[in-house]
């Protein structure tokens, strides 16, 4: 799955960059790769426990102006997890795996050596697991095959072909919704919210 993944990646952004050169669009594209952490709200877990390593493609169209449009495709993986504490006698560990395809849409805001980048991003979700003590089980009830996410970053240019981005981003619909709602008024007891913040390099062909 993780292949066919990345295969569809670099003919999406073959194919997103050759339709931006007709239209006559100032544009470039490329490969990026990074590492990130993530967490989830309402899974009685804190903090950014769960790293990752994300990789995927991606076109920037510019308007022959400081605005433009980001458009990526990526794997990310995203979830939580709960590392055994054993000086206080807690030896227990959780792991939850949600494997998802990202596609980005983003406005960017261009600056001399930064962009700004601002927009929603859309998860399908490839994989779904939960792993409890090294064994693994099934998850029930089971996450939905989409998330819809707002994504900010900025992004600085290294030189001409390397870009370094920080990008975080968070579900503003949930991905799993709560088995019971104790506060109807609170945003984060509606169910699940996946949160992610990753460092990426970009390479621009």
């Amino acid at each position: 799955m993780r292949k066919l993944t990345f295969l569809v990646i670099i003919a999406w952004t073959i194919g997103i960059s050759s339709y931006a050169q007709k239209r006559a669009f100032r544009f470039d594209g490329g490969l990026n790769g990074g590492l990130l952490v993530s967490q989830m709200s309402g899974d009685a877990l804190a903090g950014w426990d769960k790293p990752g390593i994300t990789a995927g493609g991606w076109v920037h169209i510019n308007y022959n102006n400081p605005w433009g449009t980001f458009l990526g495709m990526a794997y990310v993986p995203k979830g939580s997890r709960k590392n055994a504490d054993q000086d206080n006698g807690d030896f227990d560990t959780f792991i939850l795996q949600l494997d998802y395809l990202d596609i980005p849409i983003l406005a960017t805001y261009k600056t001399e050596r930064f962009r700004f980048n601002l927009g929603p991003s859309f998860g399908i979700l490839l994989r779904q697991n939960i792993k409890f003590n090294g064994t693994d089980f099934s998850v029930d009830p089971s996450f939905r095959r989409f998330d819809a996410s707002m994504a900010a970053g900025v992004t600085w240019f290294a030189s001409r072909n390397i870009h370094l981005e920080l990008r975080g981003s968070t579900s503003f619909i949930p991905v799993r919704p709560a088995p019971a709602i104790v506060n109807p008024g609170s945003f984060y007891e509606r169910g699940n919210y996946n949160h992610v913040l990753q460092f990426c390099v970009h390479y621009s062909f």
